[in-house]
């Protein structure tokens, strides 16, 4: 767990409960799509950061469900790293007891407030294009949350979020959440149709 595996010359990805994307901005800078479920992750990513010698720059989210963001505090306090998140997801990565909340439909009970569904609260701006780093690609991939996107890294590997779930994880909790599900089926039919070097 939290292995650094090489994709191509410039992107990998840290294999965690939820796999994080990592791309080489240059020899000693890097950013992450995601950063976890919560701040040991954020720790563990670290220490992958350290052994490497990188300095991490930002942090791409592709939504604002808790193990996507729950690395960002950690890593943006001991970084000073940005962080950018899609749309409203941008609003819930600030705020995220919005994530138990609108699950819930009212405050959330206790048993909905753990870092499983409610992250640290993070300094995030609105991902824009200008954002990105040069030759990266978002990919909207609406359906499974409000603003949920994709990244192409510039030496074409595909992040694709949460748009798909392996059969263990259909297994595990029978059922998956969609926000939108006409905007899943569209999403399932572009992913279909999509190409890439990974």
């Amino acid at each position: 767990m939290y292995e650094l595996i090489q994709l191509t010359e410039r992107t990998y990805y840290i294999k965690s409960p939820t796999n994080i994307g990592l791309f080489r901005l240059d020899e000693k800078n890097v950013c992450l799509i995601d950063s976890g479920n919560d701040k040991d992750a954020g720790r563990r990513i670290r220490q992958v950061l350290d052994a490497n010698g990188w300095q991490l720059t930002a942090i791409y989210n592709t939504h604002a469900n808790a193990d996507h963001i729950g690395g960002n505090r950690y890593l943006q306090g001991q970084t000073g790293c940005r962080i950018y998140a899609p749309g409203i997801d941008c609003a819930f990565t600030r705020h995220p007891v919005l994530e138990p909340s609108f699950l819930y439909g009212g405050y959330p009970p206790k048993d909905l407030r753990h870092k499983f569904l409610l992250a640290q609260e993070s300094d995030a701006a609105e991902l824009t294009a200008d954002k990105l780093p040069e030759g990266f690609a978002s990919i909207p991939l609406p359906g499974h949350f409000f603003d949920m996107v994709g990244f192409r890294t510039p030496d074409d590997v595909v992040f694709l979020a949460d748009c798909l779930s392996s059969r263990e994880i259909l297994d595990k909790y029978q059922i998956g959440f969609i926000y939108d599900v006409a905007g899943y089926l569209k999403t399932l039919e572009q992913v279909q149709t999509m190409t890439a070097k990974v």
